[in-house]
C-alpha cells in the first residue's frame, strides 16, 4: 500500500512542478522581451521597469487570455 501512495505523490509532485517551472521560465522570457522592446524607446519607459511589468502583469494577462480562449471541454460556451 505504501508503494502506490508514494507513486501517486510523486505523480502529484511532477504535475505541480513542471507547469510551475514552465510558467516561471515563460514569465521571465516575457519580461526580457518587454525590456528589450523598451530599450528602443527609452523616453517612454525604462527597460528595467518594462521587464518587471512584463513579467508581473503582461504574462499573467497572456495566460488568462489563453485559458479564456482555450477552455477545456470544447468551445460550446
Amino acid at each position: 500500500m505504501r508503494r502506490t501512495t508514494r507513486r501517486s505523490l510523486q505523480r502529484v509532485r511532477q504535475a505541480l512542478t513542471w507547469p510551475l517551472s514552465g510558467h516561471i521560465v515563460f514569465a521571465l522570457a516575457t519580461g526580457l522581451v518587454c525590456g528589450i522592446a523598451a530599450a528602443h524607446y527609452p523616453d517612454v519607459i525604462s527597460p528595467r521597469y518594462a521587464a518587471i511589468i512584463g513579467a508581473l502583469a503582461v504574462y499573467p494577462l497572456m495566460v488568462a487570455m489563453w485559458w479564456r480562449l482555450n477552455r477545456p471541454g470544447g468551445n460550446d460556451r
